[in-house]
């Protein structure tokens, strides 16, 4: 059966108002930086649906994933960052959303692992806008 099929009405709305929570997160980031020499005003937004279960995340400049993410059944998530190693990870219960938003600097990679279940949810990457970005499944 597919992800899709798994969604009732409720799920929706609770993604509905975690994308809300990210865009939010957004504006505040970009307020605190202030004048600043670059904005993050490059935006990248993946999912929802997860194939594989590892996605990548990488900017030639500092940036942010911020993540809103479901599982349909009890299923673990483990997060890496290039040169600081795994970060503690999320452990979901059936139907549980978690959100999350995690930083790397210029060159640096963040891993996001499914490492039990099924996980699916929004990805967005933020970045300056003369970066060279992406948030790819692999």
């Amino acid at each position: 059966m597919s992800v899709v099929g798994y969604l009732s009405r409720s799920d929706v709305t609770l993604v509905g108002a975690a994308v809300i929570i990210i865009v939010f997160a957004i504006v505040i980031t970009a307020a605190a930086q202030g004048a600043t020499e670059k904005s993050f005003s490059q935006i990248i937004t993946s999912g929802p649906v997860w194939h594989t279960g590892t996605w990548i995340c990488t900017s030639n400049e500092e940036f942010m994933v911020h993540g809103v993410l479901i599982a349909y059944q009890i299923s673990g998530l483990e997060m890496n960052i290039s040169g600081l190693g795994n970060q503690p990870d999320f452990v979901f219960q059936p139907r549980e959303m978690k959100t999350f938003s995690i930083g790397g600097s210029a060159d640096s990679t963040i891993r996001l692992t499914t490492t039990s279940g099924v996980i699916t949810g929004f990805l967005t990457l933020q970045t300056s806008s003369d970066a060279t970005a992406s948030c790819e499944e692999i």
